[in-house]
């Protein structure tokens, strides 16, 4: 289960992200490209969960672009500057992003979960301390939701 310190860093921060990637990685490493088509007992196949977190990855890299760019706290409503469709919530979002991927085959798709968290962790690696903290640690509060949060959410339909 994912701590629930708040990490007093942005190094910490990192090293909470880094940490619940490595088990959700190999978790779908494991899980193969031949098993991707296949249920998680949640309703959705393998390859949905994988698009899913690819796709909260995305969004999250960009309000943190955003943040360390303009000094803005992006949220929901804020998703057509950050380039990503509007969406009234996140059901919406996660069918949305499901329906795009259906046809992006299992090495690409695995391909697109890494580069997206490539982009999370890089900008993440830009902000300052200060910046971390800020907005009663908004910075903190979207990571962790979005990654090892988010990884531990999934952590039964991967069998971890």
């Amino acid at each position: 289960m994912a701590s629930t310190t708040t990490p007093a860093t942005s190094k910490e921060l990192l090293v909470k992200v880094d940490a619940g990637w490595r088990g959700f990685r190999e978790a779908v490493r494991h899980i193969g490209r031949g098993k991707m088509d296949q249920p998680t007992g949640a309703g959705w196949t393998f390859h949905d969960l994988v698009a899913h977190v690819a796709g909260w990855h995305v969004l999250t890299a960009r309000r943190l672009r955003a943040y360390r760019t303009t000094g803005a706290f992006p949220g929901p409503g804020d998703e057509t500057a950050l380039g990503i469709p509007a969406f009234k919530d996140a059901d919406e979002f996660n069918a949305r992003l499901v329906s795009s991927h259906r046809l992006v085959g299992a090495e690409a798709l695995v391909d697109e979960l890494d580069t997206t968290f490539r982009a999370l962790r890089a900008e993440l690696s830009d902000l300052s301390d200060e910046q971390v903290h800020a907005n009663d640690d908004w910075v903190i509060t979207i990571v962790a939701g979005n990654s090892y949060g988010h990884y531990e959410e999934h952590a039964t339909e991967l069998g971890r």
